[in-house]
């Protein structure tokens, strides 16, 4: 019987051991991808960098090609801009006819015809400054990198930490068609919208 208590008493004891153990702590970089992946999705990423399909139940996302921008060779939005039409887009909601020119949601995928070839600091730039790898360029509509200019470090890492892991997917995207005074237009607005995000901080 003692020895039975014994055992039991012996089992307890390892049993409040184990429960008191802290659990593993989790891999700070898994942590940090997951966090991106997070950003990624809630800042509507996929709504213009992943092309969209038609699907029995109607057009979504084509996940085979995440995040991919653009399709290599599809075609551009057909039609007229009206004087009251901000743009036209094609199936894939990957193309804008603007009233200045036609843009391209870029590839974001680490393949060279995407992000490849960048670094941490041209994305992070990028966001910041509305340029092109930081300093190329203007970003342009619909592009609302204003909504990213104002994150913190840590979550901009965060999303190129996630955006490293995509498959990545060979698809050259074109550059935008619109004129250099345009880019020049939008180099201006850009800077105004970064200046008065910074006086409003």
């Amino acid at each position: 019987m003692k020895r039975a208590v014994h055992a039991v008493a012996l089992l307890l004891l390892a049993a409040a051991a184990s429960a008191q153990t802290p659990a593993a702590k989790a891999d700070p970089q898994t942590e940090k991808v997951k966090r991106g992946r997070y950003l990624v999705m809630v800042g509507g990423c996929n709504d213009c960098h992943t092309p969209m399909k038609m699907t029995p139940d109607g057009p979504a996302p084509d996940m085979e090609r995440v995040l991919s921008g653009h399709p290599e060779g599809s075609p551009d939005p057909g039609g007229t801009l009206g004087p009251n039409d901000l743009a036209l887009t094609a199936t894939d909601l990957t193309t804008w006819k603007q009233q200045f020119g036609t843009v391209y949601t870029r590839n974001l995928t680490p393949d060279k015809t995407g992000l490849g070839d960048w670094t941490e600091a041209q994305f992070m730039k990028t966001l910041r400054t509305a340029r092109h790898q930081g300093d190329g360029r203007a970003l342009l509509s619909p592009m609302p990198w204003y909504n990213y200019a104002g994150m913190t470090d840590v979550d901009l890492q965060a999303m190129w930490a996630y955006l490293r892991t995509l498959k990545p997917i060979r698809n050259v995207v074109p550059d935008p068609r619109v004129p250099p005074p345009v880019l020049e237009q939008f180099s201006k607005i850009n800077q105004h919208i970064i200046e008065t995000m910074k006086a409003g901080q």
